[in-house]
């Protein structure tokens, strides 16, 4: 897999300040339209007369919102006017920050203790209260690092310490783990929030990221497909999607003697259909086929789906079939998809995403993705998207 560095771009934003330009405020006083107006009310246990500031964040820098003092009760107020989503950094003392993801028109309620990012409370804003409880999974993770990490210091030496680092290894392998897996699921399950941007480049430590870009490709695709569809004017999307397609353009130039040729016999595989029956590729020969990859998570495939659609009821009373490989890991969103496509062709998967022996098989390394194979087995034609493969068609049946 080809190296790139995604997430030094703008993880530290998500991870630490220090080092972070913190430009002058930009005017953003509350006033003007009522619905644009953000208010944040806050009360911090040990916070009475002290400072706290907000930031925005931006993909490289922090712009100076507010700065204001807290009661004697620990009670503060900030008042602003936004004019789209944006990230933002709660100063409440201490070396950390709370993450807030706020809307314009939006009203907060935070709790928590000065001098301390963890734990909180906040109310009133979705994409913050994502963050509040992705930050408290990630507070739990760290802390259990930090607790091997102590043990691992206080136990060097001890006789039988090799059988010890190795136990202590495996419990940190078991805690990353967990949170890894926490993530993936946190990102599949909210694809219309950019909460999944922090869950993405979040840390573990120094130069230990949660998704590598070299093994979660995977990952990567899935939230700038998810992002780019909502959010494509918002920078840190536009720099991650910039990033994808950069490492699609060097993955392509380091495969293109790979590819798979026209003329050759399309390798056979065999799969399993959402009944559990198994499916060979060869059990279609004698048949014009549609080789194509998918998955229920990629707007791009499901857009294809209308296209194919298109072409499905044109000709299905031909000898034209489609075969649909899905890169999916859950079954349910797998199903869902093809139900709600309505996608009445042939399916199979081994719900192993990337890892696909057929996607390893075809070098697949981009969804959607397509091949045309003649009745004879051979390839026709690869990637005929859109328009494209309706004009491919046409002239195969129709001339």
């Amino acid at each position: 897999m080809t190296a790139f560095r995604i997430h030094i771009i703008f993880a530290l934003l998500f991870a630490a300040l220090t080092g972070c330009n913190r430009g002058a405020g930009d005017g953003e006083a509350a006033g003007g339209d009522p619905a644009h107006t953000v208010t944040i009310h806050g009360t911090l246990e040990d916070g009475a007369d002290k400072t706290v500031l907000l930031d925005r964040m931006g993909a490289r820098e922090l712009t100076a919102i507010d700065t204001v003092l807290c009661d004697e009760k620990g009670s503060f107020q900030i008042a602003f006017s936004a004019e789209e989503v944006a990230f933002y950094a709660l100063h409440v003392g201490g070396p950390g920050y709370i993450t807030l993801l706020i809307e314009p028109g939006e009203r907060l309620e935070v709790t928590g203790n000065y001098g301390s990012d963890h734990p909180y409370r906040v109310k009133g804003s979705e994409g913050s209260e994502l963050l509040a409880e992705l930050a408290s999974a990630h507070k739990k993770a760290l802390d259990a690092l930090g607790e091997i990490s102590r043990e691992n210091r206080e136990r060097t030496g001890e006789p039988g310490y090799t059988e010890i680092r190795a136990l202590l290894d495996e419990r940190f392998d078991s805690v990353t783990g967990d949170f890894t897996a926490y993530s993936e699921r946190f990102i599949y399950e909210h694809p219309g929030s950019l909460a999944i941007l922090v869950a993405l480049y979040n840390l573990y430590g120094p130069g230990l990221p949660v998704f590598s870009p070299e093994t979660h490709l995977d990952v990567y695709r899935f939230v700038d497909s998810a992002l780019m569809s909502r959010y494509d004017g918002f920078e840190a999307v536009g720099l991650l999607h910039a990033q994808i397609q950069e490492a699609d353009r060097r993955l392509i130039h380091e495969n293109q003697v790979e590819k798979l040729r026209e003329g050759e016999i399309a390798p056979d595989f065999v799969s399993s259909q959402p009944n559990g029956e198994e499916l060979a590729l060869s059990d279609l020969r004698g048949n014009y086929v549609l080789l194509g990859f998918w998955a229920g998570w990629s707007k791009p495939s499901r857009d294809e789906n209308a296209i194919l659609n298109r072409a499905y009821a044109r000709y299905r009373q031909q000898p034209f079939r489609i075969l649909q490989v899905s890169l999916d890991s859950e079954r349910e969103v797998w199903i869902r998809a093809i139900e709600e496509d309505r996608a009445d062709w042939d399916h199979v998967s081994d719900l192993n995403r990337w890892e696909s022996p057929a996607a390893e098989l075809y070098r697949v390394d981009r969804i959607p993705s397509n091949v045309l194979i003649g009745p004879d087995g051979r390839i026709i034609a690869t990637d005929l998207f859109g328009d494209r493969l309706l004009e491919r068609l046409n002239t195969i049946f129709e001339h």
